[in-house]
């Protein structure tokens, strides 16, 4: 029966990734996004070293403005970018002056999207998110740009 079903609706190949880079704090009161992200889609199964340092940079307390968590979380944040700008990506895009961006990615059951980029005064500036990209022609992704956890 399935079968027949996706001979009738084949599912899509592809899954267009439809998003926008949104500040943390002006969500509510603004509709403009961030222009200038560098959006990168992975799959979130093949990338265990990006998602650990993303779960590290979550867990570290730097907020309260402790050098020694500040130079931690410094040192993992530039270990992350590079761990990012090396590994296979399934698309990568940049936001436009709206903050929107699109990424075509192969039918993938998680894909982590993640966004960085830089801004004056903010040490850390990036968000992640996994969502499914199976099944689907076009699945919607906000990242909310915060400078300091993965939301």
């Amino acid at each position: 029966m399935l079968g027949l079903l996706s001979l009738v609706h084949p599912l899509p190949e592809k899954t267009l990734l439809d998003g926008s880079a949104q500040p943390c704090a002006d969500v509510k009161e603004t509709t403009s996004g961030v222009p200038g992200v560098h959006v990168y889609a992975f799959n979130a199964k093949k990338i265990p070293a990006i998602r650990k340092s993303l779960f590290v940079l979550d867990t570290l307390e730097w907020e309260s403005g402790d050098p020694v968590a500040m130079r931690a979380a410094a040192g993992e944040y530039d270990r992350l970018l590079s761990l990012v700008r090396g590994a296979r990506t399934l698309g990568y895009a940049t936001s436009n002056g709206n903050g929107d961006f699109e990424i075509t990615v192969t039918q993938t059951d998680s894909v982590l999207v993640f966004g960085e980029a830089k801004w004056p005064g903010e040490p850390f500036y990036y968000s992640a998110k996994v969502v499914g990209a199976t099944g689907q022609e076009e699945v919607r992704v906000v990242l909310l740009m915060c400078s300091q956890q993965l939301l």
